[in-house]
């Protein structure tokens, strides 16, 4: 394993990820002091979202096509700064286009760092792939804390601090491709490992929009539901938030390490098994206590598969590395921030009741998704048992 690349993708991923939950962490602020409704403040995580999403498989197919140094750094660049300047806006619409750009950053980090760590990780993919995702989990915890304390200390204009650590890290992202060997850096070394199974890979995307689907849902209204469900303030709404981030980042580790010892698709099963016990346990919880005490047993569960899932992506499609980060890690990912608005709707007209029963619903649909999952190698196996068809006629030939 290439240790100093992984450490320079962990970092920048976790930039990209803090830029992305600043927004929901931004949220309650934002519905106090503004007004926002709970669809108009879920809009903003939307416009991030749908930017990021529609155009990453794009940028995965880039990735296993071009040699393209410059689209880590220049990501990271895009993210940080449209949203730190973006969110200096008076008017809503160049918020919310400013965050639109800011997703379009994400979008182009995604694939070509998933890919490059691959790569980086040698033997030891899910262990490697999990301290890259790492980066990601502490990204989304430290956002919630930095938006509460920025916002209380200097308000919106605070954010602007972002610029700083966003132009060291796009220049320690320049170093990447100097840590892998030239062959790596090409990424030829892992082509025509085996053939793709696209069914499989349908499968796994599956889940992973589901799960993406509850993690936005629990990323962007964890913390109104405290206000509203327990008459907490909006600090004690990040708070919450801040927990069940917090924790992701023991899941995420613990995912990994178990995946590489005990296999992958046990570990995603166990985890999305007990996302769904821990999730409606949460929901019926009758006090704060009570429900952030469980916070913590749920993101264990919760986070588990995050590693799994992008290396089991990349393993169904071993010629098409950038394309399968792109949809496991981007697009698959990035999709359930497109439903925010629709569960903010379902909020303001129905309650977070029916919300949380939404959001276990797709818990339950990802379970069973992981149950049907092939294991991996079969394309390669079946290719390998039809080129063998014509010796095996020909030996019960001889035979007879």
């Amino acid at each position: 394993m290439n240790v100093a690349a992984i450490a320079r993708l962990a970092l920048g991923h976790c930039l990209i990820d803090l830029c992305q939950g600043v927004v929901p962490a931004l949220l309650p602020f934002l519905v106090q002091e503004r007004g926002f409704s709970n669809a108009a403040a879920a809009s903003l995580v939307f416009a991030l979202s749908v930017t990021s999403s529609v155009v990453q498989p794009l940028f995965g197919r880039m990735a296993d096509r071009v040699h393209a140094p410059w689209l880590l750094p220049t990501s990271i660049l895009l993210a940080g700064f449209a949203l730190a300047v973006g969110a200096q806006a008076s008017r809503y619409g160049l918020v919310i286009a400013a965050f639109g750009m800011s997703g379009l950053g994400v979008a182009a980090f995604h694939p070509e760092a998933a890919r490059a760590a691959h790569l980086a990780s040698g033997d030891r993919r899910t262990t490697g792939m999990s301290l890259f995702s790492l980066g990601g989990g502490v990204g989304f915890a430290l956002a919630p804390i930095l938006t509460k304390n920025i916002e209380d200390l200097f308000g919106t204009t605070g954010l602007l601090l972002l610029l700083g650590p966003t132009a060291v890290i796009a220049w320690l992202a320049t170093q990447v491709r100097a840590n892998l060997p030239a062959h790596h850096a090409q990424g030829h070394s892992h082509q025509h490992a085996g053939g793709d199974d696209w069914h499989a890979f349908a499968i796994l995307s599956g889940a992973t929009i589901s799960r993406s689907i509850v993690f936005y849902g629990l990323n962007t209204f964890l913390g109104l539901y405290f206000m509203k469900q327990f008459s907490q303030t909006p600090s004690q709404g990040s708070q919450a938030l801040a927990v069940f981030l917090g924790t992701s980042i023991i899941g995420t580790l613990m995912g990994g390490w178990l995946a590489d010892r005990h296999g992958r698709r046990g570990v995603i099963q166990i985890g999305f098994l007990g996302s769904a016990v821990f999730l409606a346990l949460f929901a019926m919880a009758k006090s704060p206590e009570v429900a952030l005490w469980l916070l913590v047993p749920l993101a264990l569960c919760f986070f588990m598969p995050t590693s799994v899932l992008v290396v089991l992506g990349q393993e169904y499609l071993p010629n098409r590395l950038g394309v399968a980060s792109g949809v496991t890690l981007g697009l698959a990912v990035s999709v359930g921030g497109m439903t925010a608005p629709a569960l903010g709707r379902l909020a303001d007209v129905y309650g977070f009741g029916v919300v949380f029963a939404v959001l276990w619903g797709m818990v339950i649909f990802a379970s069973v998704q992981t149950f049907i999952l092939p294991p991996v190698g079969r394309k390669s196996h079946e290719a390998s048992l039809d080129l063998d068809a014509p010796d095996r006629v020909a030996s019960g030939m001889e035979q007879g």
